[in-house]
């Protein structure tokens, strides 16, 4: 079974890059998926700060979204602590060096990382099961009706869906092959509540 985590919230580097940076964040959720979504997706589970590296248009992305005023987490599953192909100090380590790029990108905070440690069908943590939204929900006071979540996969559109939160595709990482599992027949409920952008810089440009 996966478990949840979370990540401080601010990146240390940043505090000093930004003097406009807001003060509060008023603004609907905004949830991403990790990889594929800001940073690539390697076909292998990251192990290493090596292996961290940032989509396009990502990080600009991000910065936009707070500074418009909303509030921004990550949820991603980790499946590979639990098949033994990673480790949960590789991902903190992993996540403690997204949010110092975050940082050098003048991204002074997001609310928070949260992680699965599987993505077993009866781990309520792992998307498309909601156990991540619903912990934010609870512990981070997230409405995420009035929400979006963001991410590359059918399981992000399964799971923003069940939280109540609108679906949004982008077509990096596995995204153009889950555009075309959206437009299947077993999809068409949730293709019609999905939005789709070619990017995250694409989505973030339209709030």
């Amino acid at each position: 079974m996966g478990r949840y985590n979370t990540k401080p919230s601010y990146s240390t580097s940043a505090q000093q890059t930004s003097i406009d940076w807001p003060t509060t964040f008023p603004k609907p959720i905004v949830g991403l998926d990790r990889d594929g979504t800001i940073i690539q997706d390697m076909g292998v589970y990251v192990t290493d700060v090596n292996q961290v590296t940032p989509i396009e248009g990502s990080l600009e992305a991000i910065k936009k979204i707070r500074m418009k005023g909303h509030r921004l987490m990550i949820l991603t599953n980790q499946a590979g602590i639990t098949k033994g192909l990673q480790t949960i100090e590789q991902v903190d380590t992993v996540h403690n060096h997204l949010l110092n790029i975050f940082g050098n990108a003048g991204i002074m905070s997001i609310d928070g990382i949260l992680y699965s440690t599987s993505n077993l069908k009866d781990d309520i943590y792992a998307k498309p099961n909601v156990g991540m939204f619903n912990k934010a929900r609870d512990e981070n006071k997230v409405n995420w009706k009035q929400g979006w979540y963001v991410g590359d996969k059918i399981s992000d559109l399964k799971a923003a869906e069940k939280a109540g939160a609108r679906p949004v595709l982008v077509l990096t990482g596995h995204g153009k092959e889950t555009l075309e599992k959206l437009n299947t027949f077993a999809n068409r409920e949730l293709k019609k509540k999905t939005l789709v952008f070619n990017n995250l810089l694409e989505f973030a440009n339209t709030l």
